[in-house]
Order: structure tokens, then C-alpha cells, then sequence
């Protein structure tokens, strides 16, 4: 059975912690991580670090609408909030389906030290993005606080070796004690999972390095930092002529080095901007101009025109060209949520701005919600979209079942009812002149006679 997509009430759940969880830091948690991941997921990670137990087994499991009670949340609140929580490596989800049902393990994660967090592309680009310049660069500072201050100084490293104060059996290096082997295959080293892993790029390097022969920026320090840049040209389509104007933004001039740090400052603050020029509006403006003339395969002209528009834009760039029409600016959770969709690679890019086109243009929200732009791509690639043109299609075809009216079910008639008949009474079969016929002198006098003997016998 697979694990579900949404957060179970009725399935297990258990709580484990990975070796390198006795470095965790609340501070680092707090300062660093708590900006990026919200306060849903920075309460999730409290709440499950609360369920840890010495020695856990699988039969120590805990129904998960607890949790939903601690947290007094939603299903898909907490949902979102695992996700997060998962994406930035602070946990691992396991699942299985046993005799007992499905149950779910959450091995806790160790931070990563303030020094590690900044080195980190992804991590540090998103808390940039959501804290701003000054506030990162006293985060950073606060990490390096201990660190010496003074400048130009001639120390050398004259530390001692290991050998110079240690003496191990040589025996013991070349054939390693039974108890250490045995325990190393019960608890191999773990390996944290990167969460830049396979990167996928179309970026082209041979160019750039071209464009960048004759400048002074050190060579070596651009392919040690090639998935950073990588990263960037994915979340805002940055091309090669672009990447080198910024490149050589962000060189230190002292020595000709790249300095990733103030890359990733100049990026974020090139484009985090409202494109509220009058040549951006009209781009997209023509681009979805409405021609009111029918194509093949159900799209008119403005159709046709969106997905060449689409197609010329990232993600990112094209939300901020849509929120520029608007007056309004791109969030970080907004940044998040498209970086998300494009590290899953499960739309493309082209479709991926039919979605953004979908919410903001055409149905006129301010900004992406997660949830709603959730549903929507799942149901695309439940649908199999896998271009820009299928998802406008999967667009029209969802806005005509909604349009149209739904069919009047007949009115259900009560056959079951049993027909009764009953008698009529005599007087109802007698003529109405008969029964408006006026009593003779006789008839009153006997009825009078009858009354007045009943009055008699009652006393």
C-alpha cells in the first residue's frame, strides 16, 4: 500500500532522531530556520521533537489525530507544515503498511551550523529573500561572533597531530576490533540528504565561460560554485549575458574572487522588485491581447497568445511581471512555493506560468495560495498535463463543467403510499337542491317533540 499524499488522522506515527541530532541548536532553529519555514512548521518540529523516546519500536506507535489535537490544527495545515519541514532536511518520512495498519516514522533531523546554513545555496537564498539585507548580514555576523576580529595578523597553524599525544596498537588500524566492525554495520554513517541534489539545468556554461574569458573573475571559483548559479538561472530565468553583468557585480576587487554571498544579495536584489515599467505591462498586456477568433483544438487567438508568452518567461520573473501589472509584489512564499513546483519537476516551467496566469490574471487573487495552487497541479498531473497547451486545455475544460447548468433530477413521486378508500357518508350522495331543501311545518314539529323528550329522560 502506498503512503497517502495527505496527513492521516488514523495512521500511526512514530518519532526516532537521527546520530547527528545531539549537535541540534534551538538557536540556530530559531534564528535561521524559523524564518523560511513559518510558525505551522516551527511548531510541528516541536511537537514531534516532544514524542521522542529512548530505544523507539514500531508497536510504540501513536495515532496521528493526537497530534493534529496538540497542534489544534487541520489535516492539511500540518500537512504543509511536514512538507517544509522535510524540504529544508530537518526531517526524514518513512512509511510502511503492517498487520496494524499504516504508520509513519519521523527521523528528526540535526541542524546545520550557522556557517553550514549560509554555505547552503537554497537555504540561505530563502532567508535572504524573507529577512532582507541587513537583517541577514547581523544573522551571519552573529554566527562569526566568536571568530577572531583582528586583520593582517602573521598566525600559523603550530597545532599538535593526533600521533604527537596519542598511541594506538597498530594491530588495531590495519584489522579493526570485532565490537567497532559489528557496531558499524548495526549503525552505518549516516549521510545527511542534500537538498540541492540533481539540479537540473539547461543553463549554458560554455558560453558564459566564454562571455567571462577576457574579465577578472577568477575562473576556478565559478565552477565551485556552479550549482548556486545554476540554482539562480532556474528561479528567475536568468540568461547567459544577464548571469555575467551579475556575476561581475558580485566580484571582490581586492583579489578577483568570486563572492557567492554578495551574489546572492546582488540576485535577490535585482529581482526582487515590482516590474511596474510601462515596457513589462505592455509585454504581457500584448502578449494576452484578446483576438476573439477560434483556433484548432478548442483555443483562440488569446489562447495562442498566452502560451507564447508563457514560454518566454521563469517562473518567478513572470509572476513579478503579472504582480507589476497589478501594483503588487512577489512574496517569499511565493518565491517557496514556485521554487518548490520547479525542484519537483513535475510541471514544466511554460505550465507552471499558465498556473500563475490562472490565480492572479484570471481570477484576479492578490497572491498564490498554497493550497489552492496545490490542488491545481495535482489535478494536472493526475490529468497527465505535461505542456503549457494541456494545461489551458485542462483550464477551459474545468471552467465549462463549472459553467454548466446541472440537470434537474425528475421529482421522485411516493409510489409506496397505499391508496385508501373509504365510505362517503349518505348525506354526500344526496342532491344539493335536495339537501337545501326547506323543512316542512311537520318535520320541525317532530324534531322538536324528539328534543324536548331527550331533555326530559337526561333529568
Amino acid at each position: 500500500m502506498a503512503a497517502s499524499t495527505t496527513f492521516d488522522p488514523q495512521a500511526g506515527y512514530l518519532v526516532t532522531a537521527s546520530p547527528s541530532f545531539v549537535n541540534f541548536s534551538d538557536e540556530t532553529l530559531a534564528t535561521f530556520y524559523q524564518p523560511i519555514l513559518g510558525p505551522a512548521a516551527f511548531s510541528l518540529f516541536y511537537a514531534l521533537k516532544a514524542q521522542l523516546i529512548p530505544q523507539p519500536t514500531i508497536a510504540a506507535r501513536r495515532m496521528q489525530s493526537g497530534l493534529l489535537a496538540q497542534l489544534n490544527a487541520g489535516g492539511q495545515q500540518v500537512s504543509q507544515a511536514l512538507h517544509r519541514l522535510e524540504a529544508v532536511g530537518l526531517v526524514q518520512t518513512f512509511f510502511q503498511h503492517d498487520d496494524l495498519g499504516d504508520v509513519y516514522v519521523y527521523q528528526l533531523q540535526s541542524t546545520l551550523t550557522p556557517e553550514q546554513f549560509v554555505d547552503d545555496n537554497l537555504l540561505s537564498i530563502l532567508l535572504l529573500e524573507e529577512v532582507g539585507d541587513q537583517a541577514f548580514t547581523q544573522l551571519v555576523s552573529r554566527g562569526r561572533q566568536f571568530q577572531l576580529a583582528s586583520e593582517n595578523t602573521q598566525l600559523k597553524n603550530v597545532s599538535h597531530h593526533f600521533f604527537d599525544e596519542f598511541h594506538v596498537d597498530s594491530r588495531s588500524i590495519t584489522a579493526t576490533p570485532p565490537v567497532i566492525a559489528n557496531l558499524r554495520k548495526t549503525a552505518p554513517v549516516e549521510k545527511k540528504p542534500a537538498i540541492d541534489e540533481q539540479v537540473a539545468s539547461d543553463f549554458d556554461w560554455p558560453a558564459l565561460n566564454s562571455l567571462l574569458a577576457n574579465q577578472p573573475v577568477v575562473k576556478e571559483d565559478l565552477e565551485a560554485h556552479r550549482d548556486l548559479i545554476q540554482i539562480e538561472h532556474q528561479l528567475y530565468g536568468i540568461d547567459e549575458p544577464t548571469m555575467k553583468r551579475l556575476i561581475l557585480r558580485s566580484v571582490d576587487l581586492r583579489n578577483n574572487h568570486f563572492d557567492a554571498k554578495k551574489f546572492k544579495r546582488v540576485v535577490a536584489s535585482t529581482y526582487n522588485i515590482v516590474y511596474s515599467s510601462t515596457k513589462d505591462k505592455d509585454k504581457v498586456a500584448e502578449d494576452n491581447r484578446d483576438h476573439g477568433q477560434e483556433q484548432p483544438g478548442n483555443l483562440t487567438a488569446q489562447d495562442r497568445q498566452l502560451l507564447a508568452s508563457v514560454a518566454k518567461w521563469a517562473p518567478v520573473e513572470f509572476l513579478q511581471v503579472l504582480k507589476g501589472q497589478t501594483g503588487g509584489y512577489v512574496t517569499s512564499g511565493e518565491r517557496y512555493l514556485l521554487t518548490r513546483l520547479v525542484e519537483e519537476e513535475k510541471l514544466p516551467n511554460d505550465a507552471i506560468n499558465v498556473l500563475t496566469w490562472y490565480v492572479i490574471a484570471d481570477q484576479g487573487k492578490s497572491t498564490l495560495s498554497a493550497n489552492f495552487v496545490d490542488a491545481i497541479a495535482n489535478n494536472w498531473i493526475r490529468n497527465k498535463v505535461t505542456d503549457a497547451k494541456g494545461a489551458l486545455v485542462q483550464l477551459k475544460s474545468h471552467n465549462k463543467q463549472v459553467k454548466e447548468p446541472k440537470q434537474r433530477q425528475p421529482r421522485r413521486r411516493n409510489n409506496w403510499r397505499k391508496t385508501i378508500n373509504e365510505p362517503m357518508p349518505e348525506w354526500s350522495k344526496k342532491d344539493s337542491s335536495e339537501l337545501t331543501k326547506k323543512a316542512s311545518t311537520q318535520a320541525v314539529a317532530k324534531l322538536k317533540e324528539r328534543i324536548a323528550k331527550r331533555k326530559k329522560e337526561a333529568n
